[in-house]
């Protein structure tokens, strides 16, 4: 409402600011009934903005579950390889007193034995039931402390003589052998 038209109408100015104020106080008692608009407003955005981050939901839902089974995968895994390392300690404790011939082949009963306690027909079976199992009845696994050692020779390198060492000593020791 406005003063001008107030004024075509032929009111004078004390009837025009009393209208003018009760016209005030019916805007601002219909404001007040709004007041909370540009907050309402506020939260109609975030709740939009939330919904369009929704529409990916399966999208979303898709990569959890993905990303649960690759957790579940990875602890899985994760406990496969700790039971494998502890089973390995437990060969390796178990053949370290045994007396090989030599390393090769510790390193490949230690494998056999490895396989052979996974295999569902050694349940049950000690590793040294396994063991004789895999070494019984074959040669040159195990050192044999009453074989005696072959004898060493000595260097037997002499002077730089045109014959060599050895053919020098070997006529030194015999003088009435030709060569």
């Amino acid at each position: 409402m406005k003063r001008e038209t107030l004024e075509q109408l032929g009111l004078t100015a004390e009837q025009i600011d009393a209208v003018m104020k009760e016209n005030g106080n019916d805007i601002n008692r219909e404001r007040s009934k709004f007041a909370d608009y540009d907050d309402l407003k506020s939260q109609l955005e975030n709740a939009n903005k939330t919904l369009d981050g929704m529409k990916d939901y399966d999208n979303v839902k898709a990569d959890v579950l993905k990303y649960q089974q690759e957790a579940e995968k990875a602890k899985a895994d994760a406990a496969e390889k700790v039971a494998r390392l502890e089973l390995q300690a437990k060969i390796k404790d178990f053949t370290n007193g045994k007396k090989f011939v030599n390393d090769l082949t510790r390193d490949a009963i230690n494998a056999q034995l490895e396989s052979a306690l996974n295999d569902d027909a050694n349940k049950g079976k000690s590793l040294e039931e396994i063991l004789k199992e895999l070494t019984d009845g074959k040669a040159d696994i195990f050192k044999d402390d009453n074989q005696p050692t072959p004898p060493t020779i000595p260097n037997m390198g002499g002077s730089s003589d045109k014959d060599g060492g050895v053919l020098a000593a070997f006529k030194s020791m015999n003088p009435n052998i030709k060569l």
